[in-house]
């Protein structure tokens, strides 16, 4: 009866060994912690017959990374526990149902939104350059994202973001599918000057696609329809990024139509 207690509650000391909560209180740095405990520490505890750093280490190889784990969702939590429970029958995840699920999505929103700048922050943020996008883009990023996304950065006659950048579309992973028009009407709804726009490519890797150039020209042609200012589209990997303008210019030239192809909408 007492093993039974000591296999339930995983806080106890085992052998010798410091418990997850000692970790951390004992740890000189926050960051030497090892990630299976400080998942442990959200957990609290494992079930009969699995303590709880082995339930976090299989809940963290079931996404292939920490990075991953705390991007997802209690949706996406759910699906790989799932998934994990039916490739690995000798290992499963157990004892986190509906509930844990969402406890953990809940502190990894938390951990996210702290990266985010305060209203005030974004309002006073003037976007003159691509590294200017970047930084406000990269807020509402979710680290380790599968999907590709597609955000636009409204902008005023100051160059300074009228609101946080809006998600115009989910897509797969390796692709967002999405029509410049949605771009350019939400950008005629909040009454915009200029607008940025920036897709992350799952992979990590920033290198534009021919898709990506074919979709810019498409938002230039468009902004100048609208007569808004297109001023960018950045493609977004492991903490880089690039700027199409940058490699392109040749896009935003409105008297050079012969050196750069016909632009359709």
């Amino acid at each position: 009866m007492i093993v039974a207690e000591i296999d339930r509650n995983n806080f106890s000391r085992r052998g010798g060994e410091l418990m997850p909560r000692e970790l951390m209180e004992r740890a000189a740095d926050p960051a030497l912690v090892p990630d299976e405990a400080l998942v442990a520490v959200l957990l609290k505890t494992g079930v009969h017959g699995l303590n709880v750093i082995e339930l976090s280490r299989r809940l963290i190889e079931a996404f292939g990374s920490m990075k991953s784990l705390v991007s997802g969702d209690w949706r996406t939590l759910e699906e790989r526990i799932k998934d994990w429970n039916k490739t690995h029958p000798d290992r499963p995840i157990k004892g986190l149902g509906h509930v844990k699920c969402l406890e953990l999505a809940a502190a990894f929103e938390m951990g996210r939104r702290w990266c985010r700048l305060t209203p005030d922050e974004l309002r006073s943020k003037q976007v003159t350059n691509p590294d200017d996008a970047y930084e406000v883009f990269k807020t509402v990023l979710t680290p380790g994202d599968d999907k590709e996304n597609l955000y636009a950065l409204l902008l005023n006659n100051k160059n300074r973001p009228i609101c946080e950048p809006l998600r115009i579309s989910r897509g797969t992973a390796d692709s967002a599918p999405a029509f410049a028009r949605d771009v350019f009407k939400e950008a005629l709804k909040w009454g915009a000057v200029a607008v940025m726009v920036a897709h992350n490519h799952p992979s990590g890797d920033p290198k534009p696609s021919k898709a990506d150039f074919k979709f810019t020209e498409r938002l230039v042609a468009l902004a100048r329809i609208a007569e808004i200012r297109f001023l960018d589209h950045l493609i977004l990997g492991d903490d880089n990024y690039v700027s199409i303008r940058s490699l392109d210019g040749c896009l935003w030239d409105l008297s050079s139509s012969s050196s750069c192809g016909t632009m359709n909408i």
